[in-house]
């Protein structure tokens, strides 16, 4: 549990370089800060009072919302303390549990990337993880594990769902409902509620590295296995087989999405196998407990092809949605949800239940098992028992004896005088072992079928279950994020987004006053441009004055051609003037020139030289405010 821990944990910083290959180079470090920010804030949050909310006692019993006051930071809580019905400390829970609600937040920050603010987002994320992720975590995980007396005195302590979803029998064995459609849902409740970037979807916003989009991609996926396979509650048969359909699911997905970009496009990208990957591996997410490898194979497939339609509709929809959080993330996490219920088996996991191609196997298999055995109801197998047992106790007594004397041949002659003996006596064994054995899961079969049959399942029920279930965590997590995202806004002075002239100049200088890729002197690219904005100077330094210069006399268009002019390679080198400006330009905004450093007065006559060049004496500069 604390190795998937770390792997879980591992997956924020991958988050971090995911996200951060996919936007322009002016806003990486602000969209990597977004997700390790979680990392500080939410980390202490959960000890504080965030696991208590998620699994604590249900209040008032209506499975909504936890608390145990023994809960706030662990206080009534020893450290060799057991969870009822898990052999898992509850510090290991906390701690897995802990990297879940982490991560969760960051996940919505790639809807909102290149355009929101780091503090009010840090307040959006901490009244997020109270107000919906701890309930939802609540309705879908939370046993009786801190009760007083057992919900259920027969199953012990543990052995309860005491959550809204739970006790529904929705299945979720690793966050499909509790991470990703929530995080989805409140996604799209924040792309109603805030601005679009400015330019989209006019003007193309390329990555500005999707190495480290793919990076980010291969360590997520490596996390992932800690995700799922933790979430077994330790190593075992029932973690390996998680992480088998993982590993199927997400490689299924890579592919699929690949294949639809290349059919629906003419080629396959790089940042289409990313985002498959996550696609498929946020799919198999619910269902990775429940499901054989053939499910995960097939969960993946669908998900590279649904949620690649479905991010390629956001521009015809015309939303903004940065990273395709709610594209993939919603998309995915609502179409594994229901997926799970079709391909679940109550063979792979006793604590799942049997969807609609478990119903069908289960069918085929005792319609099989019948033809095999001649046997057909319960009763029927149960006279003919007695009598399979003694053939298959006679048998191996036969084989026991043949082998003896097979073990004290001596010679070659007596060893070939003893294998047909041997040979008969093993075919006998086989015969009858195999039998009794086919008969015994016949009446195991049968016996499941008629408790399934008496307690009203049918084929569609889980799926129905899984729907149900889906759509309230969806519905539920939207509109408490749309409420969320609208109070932060207003209470911040309308500064959950900023504003026009920070977002032009990038939200790694404007929000934290550094930049993530300092380059020196060389110019910013086409995919640093918001738009038809003039070319940026330079990456702004560090620790200098910011002032502003406006320019009268010229237009906008004009002044545009102008310094581009000025920026192109010229015989002879720029001139004084240009290079007395160049070093401290950040950014050109209709007749504004913005600096950082430098002499105030020196750049003002150089740029008012430079520009009377080329419009003469009529220009004006001065200094903005």
């Amino acid at each position: 549990m604390l190795i998937s821990s770390a792997l879980v944990m591992f997956m924020v910083p991958g988050l971090a370089l995911f996200y951060g290959g996919m936007v322009r180079r002016k806003n990486v470090l602000a969209t990597m800060m977004q997700s390790m920010g979680a990392l500080a804030l939410v980390g202490l949050f959960w000890f504080a009072i965030g696991y208590g909310l998620a699994f604590g006692e249900s209040v008032g019993g209506y499975g909504i919302i936890g608390w145990s006051s023994s809960l706030v930071f662990l206080q009534g809580i020893e450290t060799d303390q057991l969870l009822p019905g898990l052999n898992i400390s509850v510090y290991a829970h906390v701690i897995f549990q802990g990297m879940f609600a982490i991560i969760t937040p960051a996940l919505i920050s790639g809807a909102l990337a290149e355009r929101i603010r780091f503090w009010p987002f840090m307040i959006f994320c901490l009244l997020w993880i109270t107000l919906v992720y701890c309930p939802l975590a609540h309705m879908v995980w939370a046993f009786d594990w801190f009760y007083a007396v057992p919900v259920d005195k027969v199953k012990g302590l543990g052995g309860s769902a005491v959550g809204l979803l739970g006790q529904m029998g929705a299945l979720d064995f690793a966050g499909g409902t509790v991470v990703h459609i929530s995080a989805g849902a409140a996604a799209l409740a924040c792309i109603l509620v805030l601005r679009k970037r400015h330019g989209y979807p006019q003007q193309p916003m390329q990555p500005n590295s999707l190495v480290l989009t793919l990076l980010g991609a291969g360590i997520l996926w490596f996390g992932w296995f800690g995700f799922n396979g933790g979430s077994a509650g330790g190593s075992g048969t029932l973690a390996t087989s998680a992480f088998a359909a993982t590993q199927a699911a997400a490689a299924a997905a890579g592919l699929s999405w690949m294949l639809a970009e290349l059919l629906h496009k003419g080629k396959a990208t790089a940042l289409g196998l990313a985002s498959g990957i996550v696609a498929g591996l946020v799919a198999v997410t619910p269902a990775a407990g429940y499901v054989y490898i053939s499910g995960g194979v097939a969960i993946g497939i669908l998900a590279g092809v649904v949620c690649y339609f479905a991010v390629s509709l956001k521009s015809t929809l015309g939303y903004d949605d940065s990273l395709d959080a709610f594209g993939v993330h919603g998309v995915g996490g609502f179409l594994g949800a229901i997926l799970t219920g079709i391909f679940c088996h109550g063979a792979v996991n006793s604590a799942g239940a049997y969807g609609y191609t478990g119903f069908q196997n289960l069918e085929v298999t005792i319609s099989g098992l019948r033809q095999e055995t001649k046997l057909g109801a319960i009763d029927e197998i149960s006279r003919a028992l007695p009598g399979l047992e003694e053939a298959a106790s006679k048998a191996g007594v036969a084989f026991d004896l043949a082998k003896g004397t097979m073990a004290k041949a001596d010679t070659d002659e007596a060893k070939t005088a003893a294998q047909p003996a041997l040979d008969m006596a093993f075919l006998d064994h086989d015969l009858a072992s195999g039998k009794l054995a086919k008969a015994k899961q016949l009446e195991k079969l049968l016996l499941k079928e008629e408790e399934l049959l008496k307690s009203g399942k049918s084929h569609a029920s889980q799926v129905l279950i899984q729907l149900k279930a889906a759509t309230l965590s969806a519905v539920f997590a939207f509109g408490i994020s749309y409420i969320l995202a609208l109070g932060v806004h207003r209470l911040t002075g309308e500064n959950f987004t900023t504003d026009k002239d920070s977002e032009s100049e990038g939200l790694d200088y404007t929000e934290h006053g550094e930049i993530g890729f300092d380059y020196g002197p060389s110019l910013l690219t086409s995919v640093d441009r918001p738009g038809p904005m003039p070319r940026s100077a330079i990456a702004p330094p560090s620790g200098g004055k910011r002032f502003c210069l406006l320019v009268d006399g010229p237009s906008p268009a004009a002044l545009l051609n102008a310094w581009s002019g000025f920026c192109q390679d010229v015989p002879g080198g720029p001139s004084m003037e240009f290079l007395d400006i160049y070093p401290h330009l950040t950014t050109v905004s209709d007749n504004r020139f913005r600096f950082s450093g430098g002499d105030q007065s020196k750049v003002k006559d150089s740029l008012t030289k430079l520009l009377q060049k080329s419009f003469g004496p009529g220009v004006k500069v001065t200094v903005d405010g």
